[in-house]
């Protein structure tokens, strides 16, 4: 993710903030946080996402509000907008409480600064941490369940309940998540992929290598007869869920096309994103779907996002930040557009996350 603001000041402030840490100091203020103004009026779209807040929104959330055209339910939502951000800016003590051995302090110090607030933080030495060592698998403070939970849920929501008609294909790491898809539904059923040739491995989980031992028999019989013949892969299998390593992906994926053609539906866990780097190489899954929040694709489709790498793990840690900021103003109860999906965020509750399941397409990148 790109930081195109004074990128001097950001260093020094870091350097400042981590080498206090390293000294022994436990309670650290940014001392010279001063008001920023941006540089061009933003829009309400830009404003709706939480990420920077600045006195003059509230100036274009008023001139939103008394546009005659608004139906009830945006102008509702504009004034939920608009006193949250009113809290927001008036609050004037935000502390997060952090492990000095926290090893996300550079990402969050840069997203404290983008945020224009004065917050505070006061690093503790504690075995209690409010972020966990992986911010993908594990619940963060402030949500109902982990990045990985709400993926998988945004693909059970949208599979097919026929018996027998989805396959998981999962790597030895992800073996308690895919337990975890099995156990939603008896319909569904899982393989280990244990092999070192993709080719060979699709050919034999669709059906198309028994095909092809089938063709040879009846051939057999008659070896004088010149028979047509296309290998079918398996009818009766309709969606296919991936949890492999990021790496096998890019494989993965057309070894099954090539034996299944357009015959299944191909679901991506999220983990696909975790090593790409040009997002472009998003299209190595085209007409395959990946969870992925509207406001990544959006991004990416802007040219915004010019690596994928450690993006998850940042966009956890934005959306983090961002419950913190909402529960410590007494942010009335609203809906974001967060960088991992769409937050719901509940005053005195856990927040809870969708993430939509999206199309890879040429189209993602047109924007």
């Amino acid at each position: 993710m790109t930081f195109k603001k004074n990128k001097y000041v950001k260093h020094i402030l870091s350097l400042f903030i981590l080498t206090s840490c390293a000294t022994g100091s436990k309670n650290i203020q940014n001392q010279t946080f001063q008001a920023q103004i941006p540089q061009e009026e933003r829009v309400l779209e830009e404003i709706l996402e939480y990420k920077k807040f600045f006195d003059s929104d509230l100036n274009v959330i008023q001139e939103f509000l008394e546009r005659k055209e608004l139906n009830q339910d945006d102008r509702r939502q504009i004034k939920l907008l608009k006193t949250n951000y009113k809290k927001i800016l008036s609050h004037k003590d935000y502390v997060l409480r952090l492990n000095s051995g926290n090893k996300y302090s550079q990402e969050l110090i840069k997203f404290i600064y983008d945020s224009n607030l004065p917050i505070k933080i006061l690093w503790e030495d504690t075995s209690q941490s409010a972020l966990p060592e992986n911010l993908l698998d594990y619940k963060v403070n402030g949500f109902c369940s982990s990045l990985y939970e709400d993926a998988i849920n945004s693909i059970l929501r949208n599979m097919n309940n026929d018996e027998g008609s989805t396959l998981v294909i999962y790597s030895d790491q992800y073996q308690d998540i895919a337990q975890n898809i099995i156990s939603y539904s008896t319909q569904i059923w899982a393989i280990p992929y244990t092999a070192s040739n993709f080719q060979d491995y699709a050919a034999e989980i669709l059906g198309v290598r028994s095909s092809n031992k089938r063709f040879e028999k009846i051939s057999s019989l008659n070896p004088n007869q010149k028979l047509q013949f296309n290998p079918r892969p398996r009818k009766d299998l309709k969606e296919i869920i991936l949890l492999v390593d990021p790496k096998n992906y890019k494989a993965m994926i057309p070894a099954l096309r090539y034996h299944g053609g357009n015959n299944f539906k191909y679901f991506n866990f999220i983990s696909a994103l975790e090593e790409v780097d040009d997002p472009l190489q998003l299209l190595d899954y085209e007409d395959s779907y990946i969870p992925i929040s509207t406001y990544a694709s959006k991004k990416i489709g802007s040219r915004d996002i010019k690596s994928l790498e450690g993006f998850l793990t940042e966009s956890v840690l934005q959306d983090w930040l961002l419950v913190q900021l909402l529960d410590q103003s007494g942010s009335k109860s609203t809906y974001v557009r967060g960088s991992t999906g769409s937050i719901f965020y509940r005053s005195n509750s856990c927040s809870r996350r969708e993430i939509p399941l999206q199309k890879i397409t040429s189209k993602l990148f047109s924007d």
